[in-house]
């Protein structure tokens, strides 16, 4: 027995067979495919075991709908009374490329153990229309299960969502990757910030790594917004900008003339710990140098971007990257900076140390995250 996930996951040959002029047999029945001519209906179709719904395939289903592509997921696009695997031969039938998560999970189901090799041989065009997204595997474990795939260009999820995302972006549409926004969060409905609490409260309770947070905050970049006390503008994954040890940056103008304040979000345990995080990040910002710019109207806490080389590096591409009416916009060595650090549960914290830092730190645990 296969829940629509797991059948979902079972016939990516059909994503990469060229045109839709024919029906394709698989599993003893003829499957679903467009007329030859007919424009696909879906940018992308889903493909991923039970098993990766919560964590890989939802959200980045999720992220890639918000950001203006059309998706055919399980979740997304069956309705009551549909037949499962009808509707899923006729998405795989009329989607440009196929999305495939690969995982332990994935591998260790045998319909796509049978099919992968298909899968690979059916693309000898050359056309690329099977996009591989590795979550918790490796070059090896793909090899030992499938040595076709092994040699497809693939993302690692261990690079966050948005980034799988982009480059999936990247591979598909090539043309549409400088209206990539950002950030999705100021397109995400109040039912996505919804199910993005769901999804990240599911995640604490099983008791998800900091890694798997950082799955689903890239996806559903609502929930760090909603930590700031005006409306964040932009969340920039920090690795497009900087190589300074954060995960998520925030980006807040005070209106026309106020100041702008940027947040670097720096991500901890999930479990107890955590207290000696502000030492070892005020460390990493790197050197301080003498800076005695401020704007007239300064009134929030932290310190000027201009007081850490390292920081005005990253905070520079970042305003290359932002448009703003703020009158300082334009000198991001006058914007105030602080760090945010996210860590542990709830009641079980530890303390933060209590020595002197350079910076302006502020915490929250994980829970926080996930209040309405």
């Amino acid at each position: 027995m296969h829940n629509a996930a797991d059948v979902a996951m079972t016939r990516p040959s059909q994503v990469v067979k060229q045109g839709f002029d024919s029906p394709i047999q698989g599993a003893g029945r003829s499957v679903f495919v467009e007329d030859a001519g007919m424009t696909p209906k879906w940018d992308f179709f889903i493909s991923h075991a039970s098993e990766d719904k919560l964590l890989v395939a939802g959200p980045l289903a999720h992220y890639l709908q918000s950001v203006g592509f059309s998706v055919w997921y399980d979740e997304l696009s069956l309705r009551v009374g549909d037949s499962v695997l009808r509707e899923i031969d006729r998405g795989l039938g009329a989607s440009r490329y196929g999305v495939v998560v690969l995982s332990e999970s994935f591998f260790a189901k045998q319909w796509p153990q049978r099919e992968l090799a298909g899968l690979i041989a059916t693309a000898s065009d050359g056309e690329r229309r099977v996009l591989p997204v590795w979550h918790g595997v490796d070059a090896a474990a793909v090899a030992a299960c499938s040595p076709l795939l092994a040699d497809v260009k693939a993302v690692n999820t261990s690079r966050g969502l948005h980034v799988v995302a982009e480059e999936i972006v990247r591979a598909a549409f090539p043309e549409r990757v400088a209206t990539l926004p950002l950030s999705n969060g100021a397109k995400e409905r109040a039912a996505d910030r919804e199910t993005a609490r769901k999804t990240l409260q599911a995640v604490l309770t099983a008791g998800g790594s900091r890694e798997d947070v950082l799955l689903v905050l890239s996806a559903y970049q609502s929930l760090l917004i909603a930590l700031t006390r005006y409306a964040a503008r932009v969340v920039g994954p920090a690795s497009r900008f900087t190589d300074l040890p954060c995960d998520f940056i925030l980006y807040e103008p005070h209106g026309v003339t106020g100041p702008i304040q940027v947040t670097f979000v720096v991500l901890g345990s999930t479990e107890a710990g955590g207290g000696d995080l502000p030492a070892a990040t005020d460390l990493a910002f790197g050197e301080e140098i003498p800076f005695a710019g401020r704007p007239s109207n300064d009134y929030l806490p932290g310190r000027r971007v201009g007081e850490f080389p390292s920081v005005l590096s990253a905070v520079r591409r970042l305003a290359g990257h932002v448009k703003s009416d703020n009158i300082h916009h334009a000198h991001p060595e006058l914007w105030n900076f602080s760090v945010l650090l996210v860590h542990g549960r709830r009641g079980v914290q530890d303390p933060t140390s209590t020595a002197p830092t350079r910076l302006h730190f502020e915490t929250a645990s994980y829970d926080r995250l996930t209040d309405s």
